[in-house]
């Protein structure tokens, strides 16, 4: 009887081997992205970042996410890395928390596409391989492994967009780049860069997309960790000016007219290897959108490309008050163009609300310990109270 039962849990653990490693041969061109703009020529983006989250998920993080998909329907759901948190040391305690809100894209129907932060395989057993094959067992993922790129970059690949009218003509391009997770390239420290192995596939990968369709197309790009160049597009200001941040003994603030708030240093790599000089060079990325530093939200434009940071939406880590997430619209009739907002928690429910108020508070790391303990009686009495004003 137990050499029967040992022999079972052993196929299941060659079946799993196999599974975990078979995502490395799926590549863009074999996975099963086949989207297409809508009949009003729109193609709607919902950028999530920074989860960051384990089993059981917060609850609050897991009610907005429902609230922001009942309140904005999209196309595509696009996570941004530090998905799951990097507490989730063994394999059932990652795929259980990658469940936690796969499950919900699964019941809502929409496609999703992923690309890895810093957090999402530190300190644990479950590998990117074996992350992307949990990720490939729900109908909605319609991501892959990406390149042959190395092991620490799995998640590198693009996604195409269709005509509304013709589902051969690639209209759009959203490339996904896995920005890697601390740096053991050099001496510098800090967080990964992209590698040169990347950068030379998406600028050969690019050049084939323009000989293949005749021109270039116009592209937006999604990873994790920003890029260095953020300090050269943010402006150097007097120590102490509302809305500025401190790096290097020196002040930094959003040029006049940015859209958005700098909450935090933005944290890029301490090095480069050249991949904003690529997208530069070909000319065909209108935007590079960016979580990781999670009070930041911003739409900066440096150089004509669009430098986006999206604030986080989980509330396992830090957080700000404009917690949330990004909307981008894509336009068939003027794909060169784009169009994109932040939803924050308090665009979602009103302030006025106590119980949306006091859960905010609650959770939040906005609140001092003192102050999210009196929150949690105010929350429950303020639950009830709406539960019995609703009968």
């Amino acid at each position: 009887m137990l050499k029967k039962v040992m022999s079972v849990v052993m196929a299941a653990v060659m079946l799993l081997c196999v599974f975990s490693v078979s995502v490395f041969a799926r590549t863009s061109e074999e996975a099963d992205t086949h989207l297409q703009y809508n009949k009003d020529g729109k193609f709607k983006i919902m950028q999530i970042s920074d989860m960051q989250d384990f089993c059981p998920m917060r609850s609050i993080t897991k009610k907005m996410l429902k609230k922001v998909l009942d309140t904005y329907p999209v196309d595509l759901i696009v996570l941004t890395g530090d998905n799951i948190s990097s507490s989730s040391l063994i394999r059932l305690e990652a795929v259980a928390a990658i469940n936690e809100f796969m499950s919900i894209f699964e019941k809502y129907g929409i496609p999703v596409v992923m690309t890895f932060g810093n957090h999402d395989d530190e300190n644990t057993l479950a590998d990117k391989a074996f992350q992307v094959s949990v990720y490939e067992r729900y109908k909605c993922f319609i991501g892959c492994a990406g390149e042959d790129l190395g092991d620490t970059n799995l998640a590198t690949y693009y996604v195409p967009i269709y005509s509304s009218t013709n589902k051969n003509k690639m209209v759009s391009n959203i490339w996904m780049i896995d920005s890697g997770t601390y740096n053991t390239e050099n001496d510098l420290g800090g967080y990964a860069c992209t590698t040169k192995a990347q950068i030379d596939w998406y600028k050969k990968t690019s050049e084939n997309l323009e000989e293949a369709y005749g021109r270039k197309i116009p592209s937006i790009m999604f990873q994790h960790i920003i890029v260095p160049e953020i300090w050269d597009a943010l402006e150097e200001c007097d120590p102490g000016t509302p809305g500025s941040i401190s790096h290097n003994e020196k002040s930094y603030k959003l040029p006049e007219g940015t859209v958005g708030q700098l909450g935090e240093g933005p944290c890029p790599p301490n090095y480069s290897n050249g991949q904003f000089d690529a997208v530069l060079e070909r000319g065909d990325v209108m935007a590079m959108f960016f979580g990781h530093d999670h009070t930041n939200s911003f739409e900066l434009n440096y150089k004509g490309v669009g430098l986006i940071n999206t604030a986080g939406i989980g509330f396992n880590s830090y957080n700000g008050w404009n917690e949330g997430v990004r909307l981008i619209t894509l336009d068939e009739n003027d794909p060169w163009s784009f169009e994109t907002e932040s939803v924050t928690y308090f665009d979602l429910y009103d302030f006025d609300d106590d119980v949306a108020r006091y859960h905010f508070k609650l959770y939040s790391s906005t609140s001092d310990s003192d102050t999210q303990f009196a929150c949690l009686f105010k929350y429950i009495f303020a639950s009830i109270k709406a539960l019995f004003t609703l009968k």
